[in-house]
């Protein structure tokens, strides 16, 4: 089980991080971006890069559909505004409200079953 937390919590790191490159390259085109913002914009990108290229080419190259598929995602996340980000926490909440009533529903009939 403490693996599996591993696996899910680096995942989601690298998930991260992926979303932090991918938006570090919007923020270039500003006039926020400034000589000392640049060199440790940079910096940073390299050093995330270089700590995410090991995990994605190991995740790819055991299931080339679920890095698709996160990949998939960060895009969609990349694609939202900050109210749809704030929705999306609402949406999610009620959907694991729901998951639980129906894993609860089903252990029920499941006892009864017995």
């Amino acid at each position: 089980m403490r693996d599996y937390q591993k696996f899910k919590d680096g995942l989601k790191l690298v998930v991260l991080y992926q979303i932090t490159l991918e938006q570090m390259d919007t923020f270039k085109t500003t006039t926020l971006y400034r000589h000392s913002v640049k060199n440790r914009m940079k910096k940073l990108e390299k050093e995330i890069e270089a700590m995410v290229a090991g995990p994605i080419a190991q995740l790819d190259s055991i299931n080339s559909d679920l890095f698709t598929e996160l990949q998939e995602k960060v895009e969609l996340i990349l694609d939202m505004d900050s109210n749809e980000i704030a929705q999306l926490k609402v949406v999610l909440e009620e959907h694991r409200e729901k998951k639980k009533l129906q894993d609860w529903q089903q252990e029920i009939l499941d006892k009864e079953v017995e």
